[in-house]
C-alpha cells in the first residue's frame, strides 16, 4: 500500500499514546482519514497492538460509521495483500465485524440489550420512532393535565391560563412535552428541574441573582460599545476643526456618561433602583448647527453614528423588567408556576414510560438515560459494570465531539478510564445542531483547558489546521471573513491562527477563481417571493454562464463545467428552494432538491392520505375533493363543478352519489359510479387488513405509485410513498390497529406540527443541487453559491411565553387573570438574552461550514433593499479594531450584514464604500482578491428572438379575437366572495363614495399615529375603560390605562380627553348608566345569504342558496325595557350623521340581526356615536328588513 503524506499534526494524531487527546479539525484538514489511519496504528502497533474490538469508535451519524469500517476494512485487505503472511492482520480483519462501531445511540441499544434485566426492560424491547410514540405522548400528558387540574391548585390554574390563553389545553401540553424533551440532554433530568426550581428561591438582592447579572452585563455591554461608537465618532470630528468645535464637546459628554454608566453597572453591591434610576437618566441633546460647512459626507457619517447609538439605548431600560420590588413579586409568583409546571414534567415523565414499558418499547431518549443507569449509580459514581466495560475498551474515540450534548459526555466519561484514554476530534467552528441540544461549550472547554501536544504531558490538543478542499481564494476568503467575526465574546473562540486555515490543496493556477460577492439592489420591495425570484434569475444566469466558460480541475488538468459541479446553499430551503429549481429549468439547466416542504404537504402524501382519509369516513369534503382529483381517479375540476350543481345543498360524498345514480354525463356518470363501487370495496377491506397491507393494496389498485413515479420529481415522489407505508407498517407493530387509529395518529401528528421528514434519496448525479446548509454539512463542490444572505435571523425562538436554556434555566411571562396584559418578566429577560447570544454564536457557525463547501469557487448573493443606507449603517459601526464590536456583531439582522461588514475592510471593497459614502474606513490586508458586484435591478427575462415577417390582418380572425376578449365569466362575482369575512368589510363594500381626507384628521391631534390606529386607540380606551372614573375625569382615566400597559404611550397622548368627556357627558352615557345590562366587545359569529353582498339580480340567482360566515364585534350592547339597543363608536371624519349611517348600515343591521338571535332579545335601536361630530347619530332605520343584506 502506497504510504501518505502526512503533515506533522496528522502524524501526531495517529501515533499518540499515552493519555487523552481532543483534535481539534478544521474544514477539508482529512480528519476522518486521520482517524481511520489512527485505529489502524493502534491494531498493528509493533509493540502494543490493540484488537480492533477493545476500541470503541462513535460517530454522529449511522452512514459515518458504516464508512468508518468501510475504510478500515479496505485498508487492512491492502496491508494483508502486502504482507499475506501477518496473523494479527488477518486477525483483526476476522474481529471487525464484530468491532463496536456505531452512533452513541447504536451503542447505547447493544449495551441496554446485554443488560436489559438491569433496568426491568423486556428483551425484545423495541427502540421507537418519534412517529410511534407521538399518540402516547398526547394520551400521557392529557392525563397528567387532568390529573393536575385535579390536584394541582390554583397555581396550576394560572399556570394553565397562562400558557393555554385559548379555548383548550394546547399550549399546556406543547410546554410539558418540550421541557421533557429539553431536559433528555441532560445526564441527569430530574436534577436539572432541582436545580432551575431552585433558582426562584429568592435569598438575594435581585441584581446579584443570575438573572439580574446577566441583564446588568447586557446594559454594560451595549453602554460600552455604543461608547466605542461615540470614541469612532469623536475622532472623525477631531480631523475637521469646525467639527471638533460644535460637534466635539457634546459627543464626548455623551461617551463620558455611558463610559460612567458602565463603571457604575459593574460595582459590587449596586442595587437594581440604583441601576434603573442611572439608565432613566441618560439623555442626548440636539447638536448644534453647522452652518456653511462641506463635508457633508463626513458630517453624515457622525450624525449616524450618533443615530446608532441612540437607537441602542432607546428601550434599554426596559431590559431591567421593573423595579427591585416588582421583579421580586414577578419571581415570587413564577416560582408557584415553575413548581407546578416541573411537577407536571415529572409526572408525565413517568405515565410515558409506563405506557411504553407495556408496548414493548424505548424511544432514542431513553437509550441514552437507561445507559446511564447502567454505569452512574444514584449517588454520581461509577457502577461496576462502568469499570468492567472501561476495561474492556483501550480507548474511546468519538467523531464530531462538538455536537456532543450533556448526557452523552457523561456516557462517554464513565465509559473511559478515569478520562485517559479518550481520543476526541471536531471543530467547535462547524457546531450547527443546537435545536438538538449539541453542547459546543463542551469541546471549548476542553480545547481551553488542554495545553498543546507535546508527546509527553496529557491530556494534550492537536490542530489540524491543513485544508486539503479549496483553492486558495476560498480560503483565503474564509480566513478573511471570520478573523473580523469570531470572537470568543460571539463565537466562544478566537479565530485566531490557531483556527485559521492553511491552504494545502494542490489545484493548478486557472483564471475566474475569485470569490464573488452578488448584492441585488431590491429598492423598496420587502416581498421574500419578489427576493427569491431575483436571486433565482442571477445565479441561474451566472451557472448557465459559467456551464460554457468555466473549468473544473479533474486530476492534473481541467474539464468543462457540468451542471452537478454546481450547489446552491440557503439557509433554509423549505419556503425558497423551488423557485430557484423553477427558474433553472426554465434556463434548461437540471436542478434538484430533496422535497421542499414537510412530508405532509408532498402531493403524492396528500392524496394517499386524502385516500385513506375517506376511506376511513367518505363524509369529507375536502379529503374527497383531494382524492377525485388526484392521478389515481383523473377527475377535473369541470367534472367536480359539474357533479357540485347537479346538487348543491349537499356534501360532494351525497353529490356523488345521487349523479352517478342518474345525472348528467353518461361518461362522467359511469366514472363517478365506478369510483364509488372501489370506495364501498377498499371500506369492506379497511374492516380486516391492518393499515400498511390496506396502503399497499391502494398502491395498487389505483397506480398511483405509478402516476407519482412518472411525475416530475419522480424518484422522491414514489420514495415519499414508501415510506408513507414504512411508517404504516411500523404503526401496526407498535401495538396499534387498524385504519382508523393510523388516521387519528395522523391527525395528532399534523395539530402537534410534528412533521415528518420526507424520504431522502439520492440526487441526480449531473444535476445542480439545491440544500440547506445543515444537510450540506459534510459535502462539498467546486462551485458553492450560498444565496439568501438578505435574509433575517430567525428570532422565533425568543418570542414564545416560555423560554428554555441549559444554563439560564426556564423564564415565563405574567399574566393578570382580570385584566389580561401580558408582561415581560426579569427571569424570561435573562433566559432571552442568553438564547439570543448562543443562537448568534450558531449562526456564525452555520456561515463558516457554508463557506467551507467550495472547492474551487464560492458565490455569495443577497439582495438588500436600499442599499446605499444599510452598508452606510455598517460602516458607521466597524469600529477600528481588527474584529467587528460584538456590539456590531449582535446587533446585525441577518449574515448579510456580517458579510457586507467584512467586504467593506476588504480590499476589493472600494465600491461598497463609495455606495456608503465613507473614506474612512480601515482597510485589512487579504492575500486575494474579490469580485463584488452591485446589481442595480433582477436582471430581465430573457426572451428568444425570432425572426419574423410583417403579414396583412385577418378581420374575421381579429373579430372573433375582440368576441373572445370580451366574454365576461358569469360566476366571477359569486367566486370572488369570501368564505368568511367581517362585518366592517361587508359595510364598507357597500358604499361606492367614501370622504377621503386631505390633510391629517384633527381628531385625536397629532400623535404621530394614522388615522387608523387613533381608531383603534379610542376604541382599546372604551373597551378597557372604568366608565365612572372616565366620566369624573377622562385624562385621568386615560393615564391609568396607559401605566397599566392597556394603552401604548403614543396611543394614550393621541386620545384628546375633550373627545372623550363630550361622550360622557351626552345623554346616550346617561341611558347605558341605567341599562339593566351592558356588554363591552361582544363577539359574534353568523351565516347570511351570499346574495346578500351581490348588487345585480342575475348575480344574486347564482349565488341562491350558498351562504358565508360572518364574523364581528360589537363595540356595546346595553338591554332597555327588555330589548336591545347597539352602539357602534366611530372616530371617521364625516360631514353629517347621514353620511355615516349610509356607510355604516349594512354593518349595523348584521350586529342587529347576530345579537337578537344570540341574546333572544329584539333589537329596537341602533345607534352611532360619532366622536368627529360630537353626537349621537340614530340609525335605527337600518333595522328595516327580514334579513341581512335584504
Amino acid at each position: 500500500m502506497p504510504s501518505r503524506k502526512w503533515t506533522t499534526e496528522q502524524r501526531q494524531c495517529i501515533e499518540a499514546r499515552g493519555g487523552t487527546v481532543l483534535v481539534s479539525a478544521a474544514a477539508g484538514s482529512g480528519k476522518t482519514s486521520v482517524l481511520v489511519q489512527r485505529v489502524i496504528g493502534l491494531v498493528t502497533d509493533p509493540e502494543h497492538p490493540v484488537d480492533v474490538d477493545r476500541l470503541l469508535v462513535v460517530t454522529f451519524t449511522k452512514a459515518a460509521a458504516a464508512e468508518m469500517k468501510q475504510r478500515l476494512a479496505a485498508a487492512l485487505s491492502a496491508l494483508i495483500a502486502e504482507r499475506p503472511e501477518d496473523r494479527g492482520l488477518q486477525r483483526q480483519q476476522m474481529l471487525l465485524p464484530g468491532a463496536k462501531i456505531s452512533t452513541v445511540h447504536g451503542f447505547c441499544s447493544g449495551l441496554i440489550r446485554e443488560h436489559f434485566h438491569l433496568l426491568g426492560l423486556p428483551p425484545q424491547f423495541k427502540v421507537a420512532e418519534e412517529t410511534e410514540t407521538a399518540l402516547l405522548k398526547e394520551e400521557a400528558v392529557g392525563e397528567v393535565v387532568e390529573e393536575m387540574y385535579a390536584d394541582g391548585g390554583d397555581a396550576f390554574r394560572e399556570l394553565a391560563d397562562l400558557l393555554s390563553p385559548g379555548r383548550d389545553d394546547r399550549g399546556l401540553f406543547r410546554a410539558v412535552l418540550r421541557i421533557h424533551d429539553f431536559v433528555q440532554s441532560h445526564p441527569f433530568p430530574d436534577e436539572w428541574l432541582r436545580e432551575k426550581e431552585g433558582d426562584y428561591t429568592l435569598d438575594r438582592p435581585v441584581a446579584e441573582t443570575a438573572w439580574g447579572r446577566t441583564v446588568l452585563a447586557s446594559v454594560r455591554d451595549t453602554a460600552e460599545g455604543c461608547a466605542a461608537l461615540l470614541t469612532r465618532a469623536l475622532s472623525l470630528t477631531a480631523e475637521e476643526p469646525a467639527m471638533a468645535d460644535k460637534y466635539g464637546p457634546v459627543i464626548g459628554r455623551e461617551r463620558e456618561m455611558l463610559l460612567s454608566l458602565s463603571a457604575f453597572l459593574a460595582q459590587p453591591g449596586l442595587s437594581w433602583d440604583d441601576a434603573a434610576q442611572r439608565l432613566s437618566s441618560l439623555s442626548f441633546g440636539r447638536l448644534p448647527p453647522l452652518k456653511n460647512y462641506e463635508e457633508e459626507i463626513r458630517k453624515n457619517r457622525v450624525t449616524a453614528l450618533r443615530d446608532d447609538v441612540k437607537k441602542r439605548l432607546r428601550d434599554i431600560g426596559t431590559l431591567l423588567c421593573g423595579s427591585e420590588e416588582e421583579c421580586r413579586e414577578d419571581i415570587r409568583v413564577l416560582s408557584r408556576l415553575v413548581r407546578v409546571l416541573f411537577e407536571a414534567v415529572r409526572r408525565y415523565d413517568v405515565r410515558f414510560a409506563e405506557k411504553k414499558r407495556k408496548r414493548g418499547l424505548v424511544d432514542f431518549g431513553d437509550l441514552e438515560h437507561y445507559a446511564l443507569r447502567l454505569l452512574i449509580g444514584e449517588d454520581g459514581e461509577r457502577t461496576r459494570l462502568a469499570a468492567e466495560l472501561s476495561d474492556r475498551f483501550d480507548e474511546v474515540l468519538v467523531d464530531e465531539y462538538q455536537d456532543t450534548n450533556a448526557a452523552q459526555d457523561a456516557l462517554f466519561r464513565a465509559l473511559s478510564r478515569e478520562e485517559t484514554n479518550l481520543f476526541m476530534v471536531g471543530d467547535v467552528k462547524q457546531s450547527i445542531y443546537g435545536f438538538r441540544q449539541a453542547m459546543p461549550e463542551i469541546f471549548i472547554s476542553r480545547r481551553d483547558g488542554y495545553p498543546p501536544f507535546d508527546g509527553e504531558h496529557f491530556p494534550a490538543s492537536i490542530t489540524l489546521g491543513n485544508n486539503f478542499r479549496s483553492r486558495r481564494e476560498v480560503t483565503d476568503a474564509v480566513n478573511f471573513v471570520f478573523r473580523q467575526l469570531m470572537t470568543r465574546a460571539v463565537g466562544g473562540i478566537d479565530y485566531d491562527e490557531r483556527e485559521a486555515l492553511i491552504c494545502s490543496a494542490g489545484y493548478p493556477d486557472a483564471p475566474g477563481r475569485e470569490t464573488e460577492l452578488l448584492l441585488i439592489d431590491g429598492g423598496t420591495r420587502e416581498e421574500s417571493d419578489a427576493k427569491d425570484a431575483a436571486e433565482a434569475r442571477v445565479i441561474a444566469g451566472r451557472i448557465r454562464e459559467m456551464l460554457g466558460s468555466f473549468s473544473v480541475t479533474e486530476g492534473e488538468g481541467f474539464r468543462p463545467a457540468r451542471p452537478g459541479d454546481f450547489c446552491i446553499l440557503l439557509r433554509s430551503k423549505n419556503a425558497h428552494a423551488g423557485a430557484y429549481v423553477d427558474e433553472l429549468n426554465r434556463c434548461g439547466v437540471p436542478a434538484w432538491t430533496s422535497s421542499a416542504g414537510g412530508f405532509f404537504s408532498a402531493a403524492e402524501v396528500a392524496w394517499a392520505v386524502s385516500l385513506l382519509r375517506i376511506i376511513d369516513n367518505p363524509i369529507q369534503d375536502v379529503p374527497l375533493l383531494a382524492a377525485l382529483l388526484s392521478p389515481a381517479f383523473g377527475f377535473t375540476p369541470d367534472d367536480l363543478a359539474e357533479i357540485r350543481l347537479s346538487d348543491k345543498n349537499s356534501r360532494i360524498f351525497t353529490a356523488l352519489r345521487r349523479y352517478a345514480r342518474g345525472g348528467g354525463q353518461p361518461e362522467l356518470r359511469e366514472r363517478a359510479d365506478e369510483f364509488l363501487r372501489r370506495l364501498d370495496a377498499w371500506r369492506v377491506l379497511a374492516v380486516t387488513l391492518p393499515a400498511d397491507r390496506l396502503l399497499h393494496r391502494l398502491y395498487e389498485d389505483t397506480g398511483l405509485f405509478a402516476a407519482a413515479g412518472a411525475m416530475r420529481h419522480g424518484v422522491q415522489r414514489t420514495a415519499n410513498l414508501r415510506l408513507l407505508h414504512e411508517h404504516a407498517r411500523r404503526f401496526e407493530q407498535g401495538g396499534f390497529r387498524g385504519l382508523s387509529a393510523f388516521v387519528r395518529f395522523l391527525d395528532r401528528m399534523e395539530q402537534q406540527d410534528l412533521d415528518m421528514a420526507p424520504a431522502s434519496v439520492a440526487g441526480q448525479e449531473d444535476a445542480v443541487r439545491i440544500l440547506s446548509i445543515h444537510n450540506s454539512k459534510g459535502l462539498e463542490f467546486p462551485v458553492v453559491f450560498l444565496a439568501g444572505l438578505g435574509g433575517q435571523f430567525n428570532r422565533e425562538s425568543t418570542t414564545a411565553n416560555l423560554l428554555l436554556h441549559p444554563e439560564a434555566g426556564v423564564g415565563m411571562k405574567r399574566r393578570d387573570p382580570d385584566t389580561l396584559r401580558q408582561w415581560n418578566t426579569l427571569p424570561r429577560q435573562a433566559v432571552a438574552l442568553t438564547i439570543r447570544r448562543s443562537e448568534r454564536a450558531e449562526e456564525l457557525r452555520v456561515l463558516y461550514v457554508a463557506m467551507t463547501r467550495a472547492r474551487e469557487k464560492l458565490l455569495m448573493v443577497m439582495t438588500q433593499p436600499k442599499p446605499e443606507a444599510r452598508l452606510a449603517a455598517l460602516a458607521a459601526s466597524l469600529g477600528e479594531g481588527e474584529t467587528l464590536p460584538a456590539s456590531a456583531m449582535l446587533a446585525a439582522g441577518g449574515m448579510g450584514d456580517w458579510i457586507l461588514a467584512a467586504a467593506l475592510r476588504h480590499p476589493s471593497g472600494g465600491h461598497l464604500r463609495s455606495l456608503a459614502g465613507d473614506d474612512t474606513t480601515a482597510v485589512r490586508p487579504a492575500e486575494t482578491a474579490w469580485v463584488i458586484d452591485v446589481l442595480r435591478s433582477p436582471p430581465p427575462e430573457e426572451a428568444a428572438v425570432q425572426a419574423h415577417e410583417t403579414v396583412p390582418a385577418d378581420p374575421a380572425f381579429a373579430q372573433e379575437m375582440a368576441r373572445r376578449m370580451a366574454y365576461r365569466y358569469p360566476y366571477a362575482a359569486v367566486s370572488a366572495l369570501p368564505a368568511k369575512l367581517a362585518a366592517s368589510e361587508l359595510s364598507h363594500g357597500r358604499v361606492r363614495r367614501e370622504h377621503v381626507a386631505s390633510s391629517r384628521p384633527a381628531f385625536l391631534g397629532a400623535g404621530g399615529l394614522t388615522p387608523a390606529e387613533r381608531g383603534t386607540a379610542l376604541h382599546t380606551f372604551m373597551q378597557f375603560a372604568d366608565y365612572a372614573a372616565a366620566a369624573a375625569d377622562p385624562g385621568a382615566e386615560i393615564r391609568r390605562l396607559t401605566e397599566r400597559g392597556f394603552l401604548t404611550p403614543q396611543q394614550g397622548e393621541a386620545i384628546e380627553p375633550s373627545r372623550v368627556a363630550r361622550f360622557f357627558a351626552s345623554p346616550l352615557y346617561a341611558r347605558m348608566k341605567k341599562a339593566g345590562r351592558m356588554l363591552r366587545e361582544f363577539h359574534f359569529t353568523m351565516d347570511i345569504p351570499a346574495s346578500a353582498l351581490l348588487a345585480r339580480p342575475e348575480e344574486r340567482a347564482l349565488a341562491a342558496g350558498d351562504s358565508l360566515v360572518v364574523q364581528g364585534i360589537a363595540d356595546c350592547v346595553f338591554e332597555e325595557d327588555g330589548r336591545l339597543v347597539v352602539v357602534d363608536y366611530k372616530t371617521d371624519r364625516v360631514q353629517s350623521g347621514e353620511e355615516l349611517t349610509l356607510r355604516y348600515r349594512e354593518q349595523l343591521r348584521i350586529y342587529a340581526a347576530a345579537l337578537s338571535r344570540t341574546l333572544g332579545l329584539p333589537v329596537k335601536e341602533a345607534l352611532l356615536y360619532s366622536f368627529a361630530l360630537g353626537r349621537t347619530v340614530d340609525a335605527s332605520a337600518a333595522l328595516r328588513g327580514d334579513e341581512p343584506g335584504t
